[in-house]
C-alpha cells in the first residue's frame, strides 16, 4: 500500500471515522479505552510550550493544547481529515496550524524546536517507523518529550486474518510483524496496520538516540462500554489484557 493510496484511504473514511468516535475537545485523549489527560497529566502546565501532533486527525488535541496556551502544530496524511481540523478550530476559536503532510518529512520544523511531540494511533500506519523517530528526534529540543499511544501489541495476537475480526483465542504469532489488511468500517477504505513487540520499539528508540522513559498499561475501565471505540474491542480479551499503551521518550539533555 502504497503513501498516496493510504492518503486516498483516509480521505474516504475521515468523515465516518470523526462521526463514529465522536472525539472531543473537553481534553487531550490518548486514544480509546485509556485515560485521558486529566488522569495522566502527562503534559502538565502547556503554556508557551511548541508542540506537534503528528497524525493529528480531527485535530481535538491540538485545539485543547491551543485553548490552553501552547503554540500547536498538526499534521496529517488525510487532507479530508485537516479539513475538518480547520474547521473545528475556527469554531472553537483556536489558532493551529494544521498542515497534509507525512510524519516522516518534518521539514517545516526546525531542529530542536519543540517541547513536545504527540502521536495517538499514528505508529499503526507507520511502515518506516525508525525514519518517523528519528525526524522526532531531530525537531525535540534537548529534554523534550514524544509521547505515541497505539494498540498494545499482545491485541495484535488475537487477530484472524481471514476472518478480519478479533478471536477470542490468539490467532497470530506475537513476533509476527507482516501488516494487516482490514478495510475502515462500512466506508470499504482499505487500510494496513503494523504492529511490533515491545522488544522492536525499545531498539529502534535507541537507533534514534531517544531515551525510554516510560511504558503506560492499563486495565479495562468501569464505564469502558459508553467509550465510542468499544465495540471495536472484544470485551473477553479486553478484560484480562491491556488493548492499549503509552510509550513516553525523551531526547537526552
Amino acid at each position: 500500500m502504497t503513501v498516496h493510496q493510504q492518503r486516498r484511504s483516509w480521505n474516504r473514511a475521515a468523515e465516518r471515522y470523526q462521526a463514529q468516535h465522536r472525539i472531543g475537545t473537553a481534553c487531550v485523549h490518548y486514544g480509546p479505552i485509556a485515560p485521558d489527560e486529566r488522569t495522566l497529566n502527562l503534559l502538565g502546565d502547556v503554556t508557551g510550550k511548541h508542540i506537534l501532533e503528528i497524525g493529528c486527525g480531527g485535530g481535538q488535541n491540538c485545539i485543547v493544547l491551543a485553548q490552553q496556551g501552547a503554540h500547536v502544530t498538526g499534521v496529517d496524511l488525510s487532507d479530508a481529515q485537516i479539513d475538518f481540523a480547520r474547521r473545528l478550530a475556527q469554531e472553537e476559536e483556536a489558532s493551529v496550524d494544521f498542515r497534509q503532510g507525512e510524519a516522516v518529512d518534518l521539514g517545516f520544523v526546525a531542529t530542536a524546536g519543540l517541547d513536545w511531540l504527540l502521536a495517538v494511533y499514528l505508529f499503526p500506519y507507520v511502515e518506516d517507523v525508525l525514519a518517523v523517530l528519528r525526524e522526532c528526534e531531530r525537531t525535540l529540543r534537548p529534554g523534550g518529550k514524544l509521547i505515541l499511544s497505539q494498540d498494545h501489541p499482545i491485541r495484535a495476537c488475537f487477530w484472524d486474518q481471514e476472518t478480519k475480526d478479533e478471536e477470542v483465542l490468539p490467532a497470530r504469532d506475537y513476533f509476527d510483524t507482516q501488516p494487516m489488511r482490514w478495510s475502515f468500517a462500512d466506508t470499504g477504505a482499505p487500510m494496513r496496520t503494523y504492529h511490533r513487540p515491545l522488544s522492536q520499539w525499545l531498539d529502534w528508540l535507541h537507533e534514534s538516540n531517544l531515551t525510554f522513559r516510560r511504558l503506560l498499561e492499563f486495565t479495562i475501565p468501569p464505564d469502558w462500554a459508553d467509550d465510542p471505540w468499544a465495540d471495536e474491542y472484544t470485551s473477553e480479551i479486553a478484560v484480562y489484557l491491556p488493548q492499549t499503551m503509552i510509550l513516553i521518550a525523551e531526547k537526552p539533555a
